[in-house]
């Protein structure tokens, strides 16, 4: 059994996101388990997002300012 990992959320309509890949995989069933994540996950989050949308040379600062600015709060970095 090949086990998959990702962080989703939620969108608009309900639906959850899902990785290209799994997508593909239209009418494949699979077990769904929910963790929220914690605050520090989201920088994971962020990086594996850039890593998808081509922003690879992003470092860990730059999607600190990132989320920071995204939740208009004022940061140094």
């Amino acid at each position: 059994m090949e086990v998959k990992k990702y962080i989703g959320k939620v969108l608009k309509d309900g639906h959850l996101s899902l990785p290209k890949e799994v997508a593909k995989e239209k009418g494949k069933v699979y077990e769904v388990i929910l963790l929220p994540i914690t605050e520090p996950e989201i920088y994971s989050y962020a990086e594996e997002l850039a890593k998808e949308k081509g922003f690879n040379s992003l470092t860990e600062e730059d999607l600190e300012k990132i989320i920071h600015q995204s939740r208009n709060i004022k940061c140094s970095v």
